[in-house]
């Protein structure tokens, strides 16, 4: 089977890229390499926000048949992806840094389908499935100096 080679670009809704700066992995065009660390910016906080530094590496990509056992044994119950569609997993390292020796802010990893994304060779965007990820997913809190590493669902084409 043929399948389509899926970029390795993977990008947070909510991080920014440095305005004027598009750093190697940080545009369709020019993705970063499994296991290429790839530099951006989240701000933490709403009223007193502050920019801290994250760094986000793709580690591993499974999809297919092997995705979907993984998920079974997640959720038994897991609806199978739309018709031509599979699912994919991402194994993904975050780590947030303070760019002050003050800055103790928390950035929160969501299990929200919305917060990450992953773009196809021919730039097709796609966003996370709404499925149960295996453990270790990649959610929950992130304080700065910590990094965090898991697995994201995403549901792209055959």
């Amino acid at each position: 089977m043929n399948k389509k080679p899926l970029s390795v670009f993977i990008l947070a809704l909510l991080l920014t890229a440095v305005p004027g700066v598009m750093a190697h992995g940080n545009a369709y065009d020019d993705p970063a390499s499994q296991g290429e660390p790839v530099k951006s910016v989240v701000e933490v906080g709403v009223v007193n926000a502050s920019n801290y530094d994250a760094t986000i590496t793709l580690l591993d990509t499974v999809r297919g048949d092997e995705a979907m056992q993984r998920l079974k044994s997640a959720n038994a119950a897991l609806k199978p992806p739309r018709n031509g569609y599979e699912y994919l997993l991402a194994r993904v390292r975050f780590e947030l840094e303070g760019r002050a020796v003050s800055e103790q802010g928390t950035f929160m990893l969501w299990s929200s389908p919305f917060q990450w994304l992953a773009n196809s060779s021919d730039f097709r965007q796609y966003d996370g499935a709404s499925a149960t990820a295996p453990e270790p997913a990649l959610m929950g809190p992130v304080h700065a100096g910590e990094t965090k590493e898991g697995w994201l669902v995403f549901e792209v084409e055959q």
